[in-house]
């Protein structure tokens, strides 16, 4: 179990999980917590159905076709996850920070991979950026 501190209140990975999991389009796949080599962050990884992400572009009218472009659509995926991503961090407590990022569209299982890194605002947003930036390079591989 994986934990941080915000100021005197504990919070674990569990209730994390729980908020995107009952707020958002996102299954939690992984706690990669360790990974950032941190005790004041939590990360996991992230997937989003594409097929949604494929239904939202399509009713907003974009002229991006998969089979032209094939490119320009995967990018359009990705910014459509991190898109569903800022529920997350709408929901979480406001004394938390959340940074995210698509990082792979996975055309085999039909999904995107999202990173998730949160903290304590007392880290501030560059240092979680930071953790998150480095995250994606290890995760990444």
């Amino acid at each position: 179990m994986s934990y941080i501190f915000s100021g005197n209140r504990k919070v674990v990975d569990e209730d994390i999980k729980k908020i995107i999991q009952e707020t958002t389009e996102f299954d939690v796949t992984t706690d990669i917590s360790t990974r950032t080599k941190r005790e004041d962050v939590l990360a996991f990884i992230l997937q989003c159905d594409a097929d949604a992400l494929k239904q939202d572009i399509e009713a907003e009218d974009l002229e991006i076709d998969i089979e032209s472009d094939e490119e320009a659509y995967i990018s359009e995926l990705m910014n459509k996850a991190d898109e569903y991503a800022v529920e997350i961090e709408e929901n979480l407590p406001e004394d938390l920070l959340a940074y995210y990022y698509a990082y792979e569209y996975d055309e085999d299982e039909g999904v995107i991979k999202t990173i998730l890194v949160v903290s304590s605002d007392e880290l501030g947003e560059l240092k979680l950026r930071e953790v998150g930036n480095r995250l994606i390079t290890v995760v990444g591989d």
